[in-house]
Protein backbone atom coordinates (compact mmCIF):
# COMPACT_ATOMS: atom_id res chain seq x y z
CA UNK A 1 0.00 0.00 0.00
CA UNK A 2 1.32 3.43 -0.82
CA UNK A 3 2.34 5.42 2.48
CA UNK A 4 4.16 8.32 1.41
CA UNK A 5 3.37 10.32 -2.05
CA UNK A 6 5.54 13.26 -2.62
CA UNK A 7 5.91 15.42 -6.48
CA UNK A 8 8.41 17.29 -7.07
CA UNK A 9 8.04 20.92 -6.63
CA UNK A 10 10.46 21.61 -9.29
CA UNK A 11 9.45 18.98 -12.54
CA UNK A 12 6.45 18.30 -13.56
CA UNK A 13 5.58 14.82 -13.51
CA UNK A 14 8.73 13.63 -10.93
CA UNK A 15 6.74 12.07 -7.96
CA UNK A 16 8.23 9.89 -5.42
CA UNK A 17 6.76 6.66 -3.56
CA UNK A 18 6.93 5.10 -0.36
CA UNK A 19 4.72 2.33 0.55
CA UNK A 20 4.09 0.33 4.01
CA UNK A 21 6.07 -2.88 3.05
CA UNK A 22 9.66 -1.32 2.24
CA UNK A 23 9.58 0.36 -1.34
CA UNK A 24 10.74 3.57 -2.59
CA UNK A 25 9.69 3.95 -6.32
CA UNK A 26 9.73 6.91 -8.65
CA UNK A 27 8.13 8.17 -12.06
CA UNK A 28 9.39 11.26 -14.26
CA UNK A 29 6.29 10.83 -16.62
CA UNK A 30 3.55 11.35 -14.41
CA UNK A 31 2.81 7.82 -13.32
CA UNK A 32 2.91 6.20 -16.55
CA UNK A 33 6.00 4.24 -15.55
CA UNK A 34 7.68 3.27 -12.22
CA UNK A 35 11.08 2.41 -11.35
CA UNK A 36 12.01 0.81 -8.14
CA UNK A 37 14.53 2.33 -6.07
CA UNK A 38 14.10 0.71 -2.71
CA UNK A 39 18.01 0.57 -1.57
CA UNK A 40 19.16 -3.25 -0.17
CA UNK A 41 19.34 -1.91 3.43
CA UNK A 42 15.64 -1.38 3.55
CA UNK A 43 14.45 -4.36 5.10
CA UNK A 44 11.05 -6.03 3.31
CA UNK A 45 7.95 -4.76 5.50
CA UNK A 46 9.94 -1.59 7.06
CA UNK A 47 7.59 1.30 6.35
CA UNK A 48 8.77 4.42 4.20
CA UNK A 49 7.28 7.04 6.32
CA UNK A 50 8.57 10.21 3.66
CA UNK A 51 10.28 10.68 0.81
CA UNK A 52 10.84 14.79 0.67
CA UNK A 53 12.39 15.74 -3.17
CA UNK A 54 14.37 18.61 -2.87
CA UNK A 55 13.55 21.68 -4.60
CA UNK A 56 17.35 22.67 -5.61
CA UNK A 57 17.99 19.29 -7.21
CA UNK A 58 15.49 16.76 -9.32
CA UNK A 59 17.87 13.87 -8.36
CA UNK A 60 17.96 14.68 -4.81
CA UNK A 61 15.63 13.12 -2.19
CA UNK A 62 15.52 12.11 1.50
CA UNK A 63 13.51 9.08 2.85
CA UNK A 64 12.29 8.28 6.57
CA UNK A 65 12.01 4.91 6.89
CA UNK A 66 10.40 3.32 10.18
CA UNK A 67 11.22 -0.37 11.47
CA UNK A 68 9.16 -0.20 14.54
CA UNK A 69 6.85 -2.55 13.46
CA UNK A 70 9.58 -4.58 13.16
CA UNK A 71 10.44 -4.12 16.96
CA UNK A 72 13.54 -2.05 15.65
CA UNK A 73 13.67 1.41 17.10
CA UNK A 74 16.97 2.50 15.34
CA UNK A 75 16.84 5.29 13.35
CA UNK A 76 16.76 4.74 9.67
CA UNK A 77 16.83 7.99 6.95
CA UNK A 78 18.27 7.69 3.79
CA UNK A 79 19.57 10.25 0.85
CA UNK A 80 19.90 9.72 -2.45
CA UNK A 81 21.59 12.57 -5.12
CA UNK A 82 21.37 10.47 -8.16
CA UNK A 83 17.52 10.09 -8.59
CA UNK A 84 17.48 6.89 -6.34
CA UNK A 85 20.34 4.94 -7.99
CA UNK A 86 22.67 4.78 -4.57
CA UNK A 87 21.45 5.64 -1.20
CA UNK A 88 23.46 7.36 1.45
CA UNK A 89 22.62 6.60 5.14
CA UNK A 90 21.98 10.16 7.21
CA UNK A 91 21.88 9.02 10.70
CA UNK A 92 24.92 10.71 12.70
CA UNK A 93 23.45 12.76 15.45
CA UNK A 94 20.35 11.02 15.96
CA UNK A 95 19.31 9.08 19.13
CA UNK A 96 19.97 5.14 18.91
CA UNK A 97 16.74 4.26 20.17
CA UNK A 98 14.57 6.34 18.06
CA UNK A 99 12.69 6.21 14.72
CA UNK A 100 12.19 8.66 11.90
CA UNK A 101 9.14 9.03 11.14
CA UNK A 102 9.76 12.45 8.89
CA UNK A 103 12.22 14.82 6.74
CA UNK A 104 11.60 17.76 5.38
CA UNK A 105 14.41 19.65 3.56
CA UNK A 106 14.33 23.39 3.76
CA UNK A 107 12.79 24.84 0.52
CA UNK A 108 15.15 28.62 0.70
CA UNK A 109 18.54 27.11 2.18
CA UNK A 110 19.73 24.03 0.91
CA UNK A 111 21.59 21.44 3.08
CA UNK A 112 19.08 22.65 5.89
CA UNK A 113 17.25 19.57 7.08
CA UNK A 114 14.42 18.73 9.62
CA UNK A 115 13.78 15.00 11.10
CA UNK A 116 10.51 13.75 12.71
CA UNK A 117 11.31 11.03 15.43
CA UNK A 118 8.62 9.27 17.64
CA UNK A 119 10.59 11.56 20.51
CA UNK A 120 10.91 14.84 19.14
CA UNK A 121 12.25 17.11 16.24
CA UNK A 122 16.03 17.56 14.73
CA UNK A 123 17.84 19.37 12.61
CA UNK A 124 20.85 19.12 10.29
CA UNK A 125 22.76 22.30 9.02
CA UNK A 126 24.83 19.94 6.79
CA UNK A 127 22.64 17.96 4.27
CA UNK A 128 22.08 15.14 7.12
CA UNK A 129 25.85 14.74 7.88
CA UNK A 130 24.88 15.36 11.07
CA UNK A 131 21.97 16.48 13.54
CA UNK A 132 21.06 17.66 16.54
CA UNK A 133 17.84 18.39 18.41
CA UNK A 134 16.18 21.29 18.29
CA UNK A 135 13.86 21.05 21.40
CA UNK A 136 14.20 24.35 23.30
CA UNK A 137 10.45 24.16 25.01
CA UNK A 138 9.25 21.50 22.60
CA UNK A 139 7.49 18.18 24.56
CA UNK A 140 8.97 14.69 24.46
CA UNK A 141 6.45 13.53 21.38
CA UNK A 142 5.64 11.27 18.31
CA UNK A 143 6.45 13.87 15.09
CA UNK A 144 4.83 12.64 12.04
CA UNK A 145 5.05 15.57 9.92
CA UNK A 146 6.38 18.81 9.35
CA UNK A 147 5.59 21.79 7.30
CA UNK A 148 8.31 24.25 6.95
CA UNK A 149 7.68 27.89 6.14
CA UNK A 150 9.52 31.64 6.32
Amino acid sequence: MIFAINPSPVALGLIWVGTDDGLIQVTHDGGVTWTDVTPSSIPTWARINDVDPSVFDTNVAYAAVDLHRMDRFAPMALKTKDGGKTWTSIIHGLPADEYVTVIRADPIKRGLLYAGTNRGVYVSFDDGDDWQALRLNFPTTWVRDLVVHD
